[in-house]
């Protein structure tokens, strides 16, 4: 959409949300009903100051205009434009002990996903503590099979901010060589991209529209690796060097997070080409149905096999489904 010379940010929002799935999408973020987007674009309500920041985050591609146009209305109201430069640059002392303490009482089968999740939820706070719209994802990846090598990454774990709502809801998606994470994973070093316009030119099968900046952290262990960490913001050249580091840090305590037969040699990463999302969703889908079928199927076969090994296999047989998808485009 192009806005052109509006004269309040009430305009400027008015313009916005005639287009109803974005005015939908941003209630959401916010958390309120439509039709309050509409009092506040014509002037019938004033939202409170947190609210505009969350207005405000909700629309990073509208960012620094919204800010100045709301400080005409609103002369005390101000964001901060370059936030992460008081964020600390190192993890605390103290989230070292809860991951350690998670990690020894949680019960195995759940032990890597508890402290995966606690690592992703610390993240977010540490480097977005406005909640100006942070994404963080670990992809892992997805067991090789016949061949023994790995195919693809899949997302295990995914938090964000509520300006990320409706890209979460996925929930999972594979990622190839297409991929940012899967150029980080390939290289074995970290892969930052500071500006949409270079993300869209160097990955463009999964840039989301409200990305601005993003970087990718492989998690390796020696000359092991396991996947990445990716992490999504809607500020362009976000990721300053301080944390890069911060960054770095998170992604070496991963590995605590990840059990040791989950890590592949790097000499067995051979990345596929993957689809984008919306292709791959209707087949990802099925994804429950199948685990359930195939169960059923050892049952009455009388085969032993949990749900987590069903689930493995399945996922293993959407990879090669989705791979093939791609090279019969």
């Amino acid at each position: 959409m192009n806005i052109e010379d509006p004269q309040t940010w009430r305009e400027l929002l008015a313009r916005i949300i005639s287009d109803l799935p974005e005015r939908q999408r941003i209630a959401k973020a916010l958390d309120i009903n439509p039709i309050t987007l509409s009092r506040w674009a014509t002037g019938k309500s004033t939202p409170r100051p947190e609210n505009l920041h969350m207005l405000i985050n909700a629309l990073p591609q509208y960012r620094k205009q919204l800010a100045e146009l709301i400080a005409i209305e609103h002369p005390h109201f101000s964001i901060d434009l370059n936030a992460g430069a008081d964020i600390s640059p190192e993890i605390p002392s103290s989230f070292y002990a809860q991951a350690l303490n998670t990690h020894s009482s949680s019960p195995l089968l759940l032990r890597g996903s508890a402290v995966r999740t606690l690592i992703l939820t610390q993240i977010l706070g540490h480097f977005d503590p406005h909640r100006q719209g942070l994404l963080a994802i670990i992809s892992q990846c997805v067991p090789p099979s016949h061949d023994k090598k790995v195919r693809s990454l899949r997302i295990t774990e995914m938090r964000g901010m509520p300006v990320w709502g409706h890209y979460i809801e996925h929930q999972t998606q594979f990622f190839g060589a297409e991929s940012q994470s899967g150029h980080a994973l390939l290289s074995g070093h970290p892969t930052v991209v500071q500006s949409r316009e270079e993300l869209l030119h160097l990955f463009p099968t999964h840039t989301t529209e409200i990305v601005e900046s993003a970087a990718a952290f492989p998690i390796l262990l020696s000359d092991h690796a396991a996947g990445c960490l990716t992490l999504l913001s809607v500020q362009a050249n976000y990721f300053k060097q301080s944390l890069l580091d911060l960054a770095q840090q998170y992604t070496e305590l991963l590995v605590l997070a990840i059990e040791r037969e989950q890590f592949y040699p790097l000499a067995d990463i051979e990345l596929g080409i993957m689809p984008p999302l919306a292709q791959q969703q209707g087949i990802i889908a099925s994804f429950q149905q199948r685990v359930t079928k195939r169960m059923i199927q050892a049952t009455r076969h009388q085969q032993s096999l949990t749900r987590l090994q069903a689930e493995d296999i399945t996922w293993q047989e959407l990879e090669e489904e989705l791979l093939q998808y791609q090279i019969n485009l």
